[in-house]
């Protein structure tokens, strides 16, 4: 029976190299999906909000905003076992892989 495992990474060409290498090291193309982190959308009740919080982060608006630039990845994948998740994580911990 299969799990599924999630595990985030900070910048995506990382999550990429952690792909090529999960690749490489014997697991199926099927079972790895990337997906690319996306900033939300503002709304008007959103961008208030996050304007009297950028006031009052340390370093102000711009601070805030560099704070909130999401440019990671998360990697999905499919496992068998308990042997299929240690080799896993060991090779995504290589590239920097936080649990989701």
């Amino acid at each position: 029976m299969t799990r599924t495992i999630h595990r985030n990474f900070a910048e995506v060409t990382d999550a990429e190299s952690a792909r090529t290498a999960l690749l490489a090291s014997g697991f199926p193309q099927s079972c790895i999906q990337l997906t690319k982190h996306k900033p939300l959308p503002t709304s008007v009740s959103t961008s208030t909000v996050g304007n009297i919080l950028d006031a009052l982060t340390p370093g102000g608006a711009a601070a805030a905003a560099a704070a909130r630039q999401r440019s990671g990845a998360m990697l999905t994948l499919d496992i068998y076992d308990e042997d299929e998740q240690e080799k896993a994580d060991a090779i995504m911990a290589g590239f920097g892989a936080r649990q989701a």
